[in-house]
């Protein structure tokens, strides 16, 4: 039979353990969330930026001429 002070100690450490994992899992969702619109919001402007990383055909015709 457990003493009284494991008794309390397993009562306690749960509910210590509970609100950590509690308030861990509600951080964590927020840093996926915003890990998930940082992505897709960089990831637009690589997209809008691409056509200025080659260079236009046209530029090389005109300097030829």
């Amino acid at each position: 039979e457990q003493s009284h002070f494991w008794r309390v100690y397993k009562r306690v450490a749960e509910e210590h353990d509970s609100e950590f994992l509690e308030q861990y899992t509600s951080n964590m969702n927020i840093v996926l969330i915003f890990s998930g619109l940082f992505s897709a919001v960089g990831t637009s402007f690589i997209v809008a930026m691409e056509s200025n990383f080659s260079p236009d055909p046209s530029d090389t015709t005109n300097a030829l001429l």
